[in-house]
């Protein structure tokens, strides 16, 4: 219990933030893309929930069956995890992972609002494309705030210590 009253009360208070919100992020890809490997159907009736939610189109490519593509955006998602993860390692010694991380995701965004565009009916794209770019705002924001506020720290005051320096 003490590691976590010392994780809430440490005093850079944004890296704490970047912690949670990284966690949550690695999570929210990491987990998808299990699920795009292993249980496609799952994942698509999902989109498709969230479509008929919000007044869209109904949808019937056979998205669960290309297993190209599906790997591919499994694979590209579980990089998205895998690099955040890495973030929230290390942020000053990863920080450069910020760059590729967030063109990734606001390609994605991009080709969600692309297609949107292109079949406006499929509002699920634009609700993809929407929380993509959100998504890319929080990748930076919070991990340039937390970057600046522990610039110059000791690694010793930082909760959880970046992983490159918990043998120092």
């Amino acid at each position: 219990m003490s590691i976590v009253r010392a994780f809430l009360t440490q005093p850079c208070r944004r890296y704490r933030n970047f912690q949670v919100i990284y966690l949550v992020l690695t999570l929210n890809f990491v987990i998808p893309a299990l699920s795009y490997t292993f249980a496609p159907e799952l994942a698509i009736e999902q989109f498709l929930e969230l479509n008929a939610l919000i007044g869209g189109s109904v949808y019937s490519y056979p998205e669960a069956g290309s297993r190209v593509w599906r790997y591919l955006a499994a694979a590209n998602v579980m990089t998205l995890g895998l690099s955040c993860f890495l973030l929230q390692l290390d942020l000053r010694r990863f920080y450069a992972v910020l760059v590729p991380l967030t063109f990734m995701k606001f390609y994605a965004a991009t080709c969600w609002l692309v297609g949107w565009l292109q079949a406006p009916g499929y509002r699920f794209f634009l609700a993809a494309a929407v929380l993509d770019f959100v998504t890319c705002a929080a990748f930076v924001w919070f991990a340039r705030r937390a970057r600046a506020e522990i610039d110059g720290r000791a690694p010793s005051l930082l909760v959880p210590r970046p992983w490159t320096e918990r043998d120092r």
